[in-house]
C-alpha cells in the first residue's frame, strides 16, 4: 500500500476497533448484569463471575463485528469528504481503486476474523460456558447451601441442612424437588456428603427416606360439581382424598446416591446434550450416528452450519455497500447524511433478510442459496458501484427523496415553533 492507501486504511482500522471494543462493551455489561446474581445470591467469586460472562464474548464480537465496521467505514470515508481529501485524491488522478483497497483489505481482515470466531472460537467458548455452568451448579450443593436455610438453587428446587461438619459431612438435609409437575419428590436423611471423581459430582445420603407423590388434579373436581349446589359431591371429594394419599411412594433407604448432573439438566459426559451453536464445527461433518439430539434436529443442525460459514460474509457486505454509497465525491448541497442513513438502512434489510433465511433454512434446506447469495450479492453490487464510479440513477433518486423528505419535516418543524411566538405578540 502506498502512503494514501495506509492512511486510509489506519485511520478506518482505528475506528473499527473502537467501535467494536465500545459496542462489545456495552453489550456485555448488560448481560453480566444479569448474571450478577452468582456472586451476590449464589455466593461465586468475582473470578468465577468474570470468568463465565467473558466466555461470551467471542460470540459478542462475530455478531457485532459487521455493523462495527459498517460504523467504521461510513466514519471514515464521511471526514475524508468532509475535509475535502476525497475532492483532493481525485484531483490527483487516482482511480478509485485507491481509496477502496484499504477498505477492501479491512474487510477481508473483519470476514477472516469473524469466520475464525464462528467456526472455532465461538463455539469452543460456548461448550466450556456449557460445562461451567454444570460446574457451579454443583458447588452450590456442596459450598454454598447454608446451615439453617432453605436455599432454591435452581426453580423448583429447594435444599435445606441443619448443620455442616469441617469434613463436608452435612447433618439434617432437605431436598425438595418439584421441577417436574406431575411429580414432587422430598429427599430427607441424617448425613450426607458431596463425592466427587472422574466420572462427576454425586450427593451420597445415609438413613433417610425418599417421599415421592402425584398431586390430585383439583381442577378436576371443580369440573365435575353437583349441578343442584355447585359443589363437588362427598363422594367426589373422598374419592379425591383417597387418590391423593394413594399416590405417595415412601422409600427408606440406609445409603443412597444422587447424581447431580440430573438436577442441573446438564451431563458433561453426555454431548448430546449440547445445543448446535455449542458444538465444535468438525462435529456437523462427522456426527455421532447414535447422537439423539443430531437424529431429531436435523434442520437445526443443518441452518447452524450454514450460517457459521455464511454469517462473516456480511462484514464484507456492509464494507461495499457503504463504499458505494459514500465513496464518490458530492457537493456540500448533497447532504451525505442522507446517503448514510440509506447506506445503513440497505445494510440492515440485507442482514434481516439473512437473518430470515437463516431462519428458514431450518425447515426447508431450498433456504441455504439464499443464506450466501444475500451477501454475495451485496459485495458485487458494492464493489461494482465503487470501482466502476458510476453513480446509479436508483441510489441518486433514493438520496433525493431522503433529502425532499428531510427538508419537508423541517418546515413543518419550523411552523410548529412559529406559531406559538405568533399568538403571543397578536
Amino acid at each position: 500500500m502506498n502512503l494514501i492507501e495506509r492512511y486510509i486504511f489506519v485511520r478506518a482500522f482505528a475506528a473499527f476497533i473502537m467501535t467494536v471494543t465500545v459496542l462489545c462493551g456495552i453489550v456485555w455489561l448488560t448481560q453480566a448484569l444479569r448474571d450478577l446474581d452468582l456472586v451476590t445470591a449464589k455466593g461465586q467469586t468475582i473470578l468465577i463471575f468474570l470468568s463465565m460472562t467473558s466466555l461470551v464474548l467471542p460470540t459478542l464480537v462475530m455478531v457485532i463485528a459487521p455493523f462495527a465496521i459498517l460504523i467504521a467505514v461510513a466514519h471514515s470515508l464521511n471526514r475524508l469528504n468532509a475535509d475535502s481529501e476525497l475532492v483532493v485524491i481525485n484531483a490527483t488522478g487516482a482511480r478509485p481503486w485507491t481509496v477502496a483497497k484499504p477498505l477492501v483489505i479491512l474487510g477481508i481482515i473483519a470476514t477472516v476474523l469473524g469466520g475464525s470466531i464462528s467456526l472455532y472460537f465461538s463455539p469452543k467458548a460456548l461448550g466450556t460456558l456449557r460445562l461451567f455452568i454444570t460446574q457451579v451448579r454443583a458447588d452450590l450443593v456442596s459450598n454454598i447451601v447454608k446451615e439453617g436455610l432453605f436455599t432454591e438453587i435452581e426453580d423448583g428446587m429447594t435444599f435445606h441442612i441443619q448443620k455442616r461438619e469441617p469434613n463436608g459431612i452435612m447433618h439434617g438435609l432437605f431436598l425438595s424437588d418439584e421441577r417436574d409437575p406431575k411429580k414432587h419428590i422430598v429427599y430427607s436423611s441424617e448425613l450426607a456428603q458431596i463425592i466427587e471423581n472422574q466420572d462427576g459430582t454425586f450427593l451420597r445420603m445415609t438413613n433417610g427416606i425418599i417421599q415421592q407423590r402425584h398431586p390430585a388434579d383439583l381442577a378436576q373436581a371443580t369440573n365435575t360439581q353437583n349441578a343442584s349446589t355447585n359443589q363437588p359431591s362427598d363422594l367426589q371429594m373422598q374419592g379425591l382424598i383417597a387418590d391423593d394419599f394413594g399416590s405417595v411412594n415412601i422409600v427408606k433407604f440406609d445409603s443412597y446416591i444422587i447424581d447431580l448432573s440430573k438436577f442441573t439438566g446438564i451431563d458433561s459426559s453426555k454431548p448430546q446434550f449440547f445445543k448446535p451453536r455449542e458444538r465444535p464445527t468438525d462435529f456437523f461433518f462427522n456426527p455421532d450416528p447414535d447422537d439423539f439430539y443430531f437424529k431429531n434436529n436435523t434442520g437445526h443442525v443443518r441452518s447452524e452450519l450454514h450460517d457459521r460459514f455464511s454469517n462473516p460474509l456480511y462484514n464484507m457486505a456492509f464494507v461495499t455497500i457503504i463504499m458505494a454509497f459514500l465513496m464518490q465525491v458530492r457537493t456540500t448541497r448533497e447532504r451525505r447524511s442522507d446517503a448514510i442513513i440509506i447506506a445503513v438502512t440497505c445494510a440492515a434489510a440485507l442482514r434481516l433478510l439473512g437473518f430470515a433465511a437463516t431462519s428458514l433454512a431450518i425447515t426447508t434446506p431450498l433456504a441455504i442459496p439464499f443464506m450466501y447469495g444475500l451477501p454475495l450479492l451485496g459485495i458485487v453490487f458494492g464493489l461494482w458501484i465503487s470501482l466502476t464510479g458510476k453513480r446509479v440513477e436508483a441510489i441518486d433518486n433514493l438520496i433525493q427523496l431522503m433529502e425532499y423528505a428531510s427538508e419537508r419535516i423541517r418546515q413543518k418543524v419550523k411552523k410548529l415553533k412559529a406559531q406559538p411566538s405568533s399568538s403571543q405578540t397578536g
